[in-house]
C-alpha cells in the first residue's frame, strides 16, 4: 500500500511540473517591420524591453526591406500573416478587406486615452469608425527656416500662430532678385501631395467628406489651390516646375540645403540631411494655418493580423511598444520622431543633440500634434493620388484654372468611388 501510495505521488508530482511547464511555455509571436538596418536594431531594442515587462510573451521581429505591402499581402493570402504589422498610408487597404483586426474593444478595455497620447495623429489609422493601428512614428510635416534670411530681412521667425497672411508677407519679403531673375526664394513647394493638400485642409476644406464621398470642388478647397498656385505665377515667391528644371532640381530640399530658399515644408528625416551642410543657419517651426492649422504626419502606425491567435497578447506589445519606455528608445537611437506626444515634449527630444548639431526648435513636432490631419487613407488611396495628381500637374503649370481643376477632380473622384 506504501510503495502505491509513493507512486501516486510521485506521478502527480510529474503531472504536476509537466503542468507548471505548460503553463510556462510563452506565447511566440511575430511582428513585421521595413526599413534600414538602423531601425531594425532600434525595433529589436524595444521588443527587448517589452520582453521585461512580459516575459510571457516572446515576439519575433521579421525584418522586410523591400516590397513590404506586396510580401505582407502575400503572407496574409496564404494564411501565414505576422501577429503585428507595421502599416502606413496602405493600411486601408489592408483593413477594408477584414486583413486587419479593429482595436476598438482593446483599446476601450485597457483605459488607453488615444488622444492624449497620440493627438490626433491615431485618426488616419480609422476606417469607417474604427481604429485598426497605434501610431508608433509620427513626425509632422514641419516648416524650416534659414534665419539668416529672416534676420537680414528683419521678419520675426515663424510661429504656431503664423496665418496665411503672415507667410504670405514674409515670403514676400524673403524673396529677392536681379532684375527679372530670381536669387532667392521665399518658399519652396511643388506637385507632391502632402503640400497642396496641407493647404486646403488649413482652410477648412477636405479631400472627402465625413461619409467618405468626394468633397473637393468647394470653396474652402479652390480657395487653397488658387493662393497655392499664386506663390508661383502671382506673387513670384516660389519656384515653378521650370523653375526647378532650371535650378537641376524638382525638390525644395536640396534648394534650402544650397542657401537659395527662405522657407520649405519638410519632414523629421530633413534634420540629418541638413545636419553637416556648412555654413547653413536654420530652425524649425509648427507649420502655418488659416481657418485652421493643418500639416500631415510621416510615419507609421502598428497593426494586428486579424488572423493571429492572440490578440490580447498583440495588444499588449502594441500599446507597451507606444508607451513613453519604448518610445524613448527611438530618440535615444536617432531613428525618428516618435508618435507619443508625452515623448516629442521630453527634455531628451526636445534637447535635438540625437538628431541635430545645432540647438533647434524641437517643440514644433509636440506643437503639431493636434494640427495633423487625418488623412483620406481609404483603400483607393493610390488611385485617388493618380487622379488628382493628373489634374494638379496641369494647374501647377498654370495650363488650367483653379476651378477647372477642382471640378474636375471632383467629377474624376465621384467616378473612382462610385
Amino acid at each position: 500500500m506504501r510503495v502505491r501510495m509513493i507512486s501516486l505521488f510521485a506521478i502527480s508530482l510529474f503531472l504536476l511540473s509537466v503542468s507548471v511547464a505548460v503553463a510556462q511555455e510563452p506565447v511566440v509571436l511575430r511582428m513585421s517591420v521595413w526599413g534600414s538596418l538602423s531601425d531594425q536594431e532600434a525595433y529589436q531594442a524595444r521588443l527587448d524591453l517589452a520582453a521585461e515587462q512580459f516575459p510571457d510573451i516572446d515576439v519575433e521581429l521579421l525584418y522586410t526591406p523591400d516590397d513590404y505591402d506586396q510580401r505582407i499581402q502575400t503572407m496574409m493570402a496564404g494564411g501565414d500573416a505576422p501577429d503585428i504589422v507595421q502599416m502606413a498610408e496602405a493600411i486601408h487597404g489592408f483593413s477594408s478587406r477584414g486583413q486587419l483586426l479593429a482595436l476598438d474593444d482593446l483599446i476601450s478595455a485597457s483605459g488607453l486615452d488615444m488622444a492624449a497620447r497620440f493627438g490626433t495623429n491615431h485618426l488616419q489609422y480609422q476606417y469607417e469608425g474604427s481604429q485598426y493601428a497605434l501610431p508608433d512614428r509620427g513626425g509632422a510635416m514641419i516648416v524650416y527656416y534659414n534665419t539668416d534670411m529672416f534676420d537680414a530681412a528683419g521678419i520675426d521667425y515663424p510661429t504656431a500662430d503664423w496665418t496665411w497672411e503672415d507667410f504670405l508677407t514674409a515670403a514676400q519679403a524673403l524673396t529677392l532678385r536681379d532684375g527679372d531673375t530670381v536669387t532667392q526664394y521665399g518658399f519652396a513647394a511643388g506637385g507632391w501631395w502632402p503640400w497642396w493638400m496641407s493647404f486646403i485642409y488649413q482652410n477648412g476644406g477636405a479631400v472627402l467628406d465625413e461619409t467618405g464621398a468626394p468633397a473637393f470642388n468647394t470653396p474652402e478647397t479652390a480657395e487653397a489651390l488658387q493662393l497655392y498656385n499664386d506663390l508661383v505665377y502671382t506673387y513670384g515667391v516660389a519656384p515653378s516646375p521650370e523653375d526647378y528644371a532650371n535650378l537641376g532640381t524638382n525638390s525644395p530640399d536640396p534648394l534650402f540645403a544650397q542657401g537659395k530658399v527662405a522657407i520649405i515644408m519638410t519632414g523629421f528625416w530633413n534634420i540629418a540631411s541638413l545636419r553637416d551642410v556648412p555654413d547653413l543657419n536654420w530652425d524649425i517651426a509648427p507649420v502655418w494655418g488659416n481657418v485652421e492649422r493643418g500639416t500631415v504626419s510621416f510615419g507609421s502606425g502598428l497593426a494586428i493580423s486579424s488572423g493571429s491567435a492572440h490578440p490580447e497578447e498583440a495588444f499588449q506589445i502594441i500599446n507597451f511598444l507606444t508607451d513613453e519606455a519604448a518610445q524613448t528608445v527611438i530618440v535615444e537611437r536617432g531613428q525618428d520622431a516618435p508618435a507619443n506626444v508625452a515623448v516629442l515634449s521630453s527634455d531628451l527630444f526636445l534637447g535635438g543633440e540625437t538628431f541635430a548639431n545645432r540647438d533647434i526648435y524641437m517643440e514644433a513636432f509636440a506643437e503639431s500634434a493636434d494640427a495633423i490631419i487625418a488623412l483620406p487613407l481609404i483603400p483607393q488611396w493610390n488611385e485617388m493620388q493618380s487622379v488628382m495628381s493628373a489634374t494638379l500637374d496641369e494647374l501647377f503649370l498654370n495650363a488650367i484654372d483653379t476651378q477647372t481643376a477642382v471640378e474636375q477632380i471632383q467629377a474624376d473622384l465621384e467616378d473612382l468611388l462610385q
